[in-house]
């Protein structure tokens, strides 16, 4: 464990650069999100020990000395007034012990506090696995940020050779102005858009930043090699049978409304008499006109009954309130499940869909490579334009950025699909830092 630790305080120290997987140890060790969401757990863990401590003995002392300084006037026999000088202390401690016998209120609270820890347990997990799918998809921003900008310079540098190209032609009288324009439009735009792509390079990192405490230097990249194994299971159905009963979200709902139950058997019990053990002890000290130095030593033990009889109408109401408010926690629930069914059918798809664009975005790329040659053999043999090498240049480019993103997609749909059932764990998210390879420098 304190190896763990010093590894953790190194890496935050240096963080000269990151995969994903070392993306996540940083954020369990200094994510702001990360580490509100396990204070608020600890938090609510807490709820078992108040809930438990209405069912215990509470045990208190009351004390007080007070002094009397004053006067009396008292009549006599013959109805003549005297007056009194008053002028003694008084002084009391009592030690008590309440011990409750029969308290629905207490026992619901009791309840309601066991559910309530279990429900701050549910939405830590629930938010781990938010964290670790939102951690990935700003990493990801990250990757596909910065091989647009690659792209971008690639493009217009390609372009600017174009433009060189066709200026010369001209000079050479093979060309028209036409196509200079054509190139130096295309060039101009590409120019534009390398600036908006580092643009989102900037804001992608300082996004990333704000997870891990702390912006990497380098961090790691696709592969070229990129493998998409099917789904286990293959079955929609299974998923949507697993989100259903394992799902953090839909876990912390149905905890929400035992919790809300709960609520309406406290203020119910508002209808019903309580009984108490009550055993104290209780030492004074006084002195008045009749009395000196008087003593009092004396222990008691009994129980104590309350009912209640009448409150303005106070129990009722709140039963009725509670009554809502346990409904509004069933139908939020079954707005609950019917999105995460949701989620979990698009991510499904994703994935399998995903595989499929990724294969056809694959044989885009080289078939754009093959259209690019093409239309250059063709402006040679003058069977194409000077546009038509243009168009296959931003083609070519275009595809190259849409296979690199329907990557990134493809798994960070697993990764949400495997959180959708609750599963999200360490394991997956080395399966997706498996695919990252080679490093990136800013």
């Amino acid at each position: 464990m304190l190896i763990g630790f010093v590894a953790l305080l190194c890496l935050a120290q240096q963080v000269p650069a990151l995969d994903l997987r070392e993306s996540w140890n940083l954020m369990q060790f200094q994510g702001p999100a990360y580490l509100a969401a396990g204070h608020e757990r600890d938090a609510a863990r807490e709820n078992r020990a108040i809930g438990q401590s209405g069912l215990l003995p509470k045990v208190g002392i009351t004390a007080f000395e007070n002094h009397i300084d004053g006067t009396q006037k008292q009549p006599d026999f013959f109805g003549n007034s005297h007056t009194n000088d008053l002028n003694y202390a008084s002084k009391s401690a009592t030690l008590q012990l309440r011990q409750p016998l029969f308290n629905k209120q207490k026992m619901a609270e009791y309840r309601q506090g066991q559910y309530q820890a279990e429900y701050g347990e549910a939405v830590f997990d629930g938010k781990t696995q938010d964290a670790a799918v939102r951690l990935a998809g700003r990493y990801f921003d990250v990757l596909l940020a910065h091989e647009t900008v690659k792209l971008a310079v690639a493009k217009l540098n390609s372009f600017n050779e174009q433009v060189a190209s066709t200026q010369r032609r001209k000079q050479l009288g093979d060309g028209t102005i036409t196509d200079v324009d054509e190139a130096i439009a295309r060039r101009d735009l590409a120019q534009a858009e390398l600036i908006e792509a580092e643009d989102s390079l900037v804001v992608a990192r300082r996004l990333l930043q704000e997870y891990l405490g702390q912006a990497p230097d380098e961090i790691a990249t696709l592969q070229d090699t990129f493998p998409t194994p099917p789904l286990q299971p293959d079955n929609l159905q299974e998923w949507i049978i697993r989100a259903g009963t394992d799902s953090t979200a839909i876990r912390a709902r149905r905890l929400n409304v035992s919790t809300a139950d709960e609520e309406v058997a406290k203020a119910k019990a508002g209808h019903w008499p309580t009984l108490d053990l009550v055993v104290g002890y209780t030492a004074a000290d006084s002195e008045t006109l009749s009395t000196q130095n008087e003593r009092n030593r004396y222990a008691s033990a009994g129980v104590e009954l309350n009912i209640p009889l009448y409150s303005g109408g106070y129990v009722s109401a709140r039963a009725r309130q509670s009554v809502a408010s346990r409904d509004q926690a069933e139908e939020d629930l079954n707005a609950t499940r019917e999105e995460i069914i949701s989620g979990t059918t698009r991510e499904f798809r994703g994935v399998q869909s995903g595989e499929a664009r990724i294969h056809a975005l694959e044989k885009a790329v080289k078939s754009s490579e093959r259209a690019l040659d093409s239309s250059k053999k063709g402006f040679m043999a003058g069977t194409s334009t000077n546009v038509d090498i243009l168009n296959a240049q931003e083609q070519i480019y275009t595809a190259r950025r849409d296979l690199f993103e329907a990557k990134l997609r493809y798994l960070l749909a697993r990764l949400r699909l495997v959180a959708n059932v609750g599963a999200l764990g360490d394991d997956d998210i080395e399966s997706a830092n498996s695919y990252l390879g080679p490093r990136l420098s800013f």
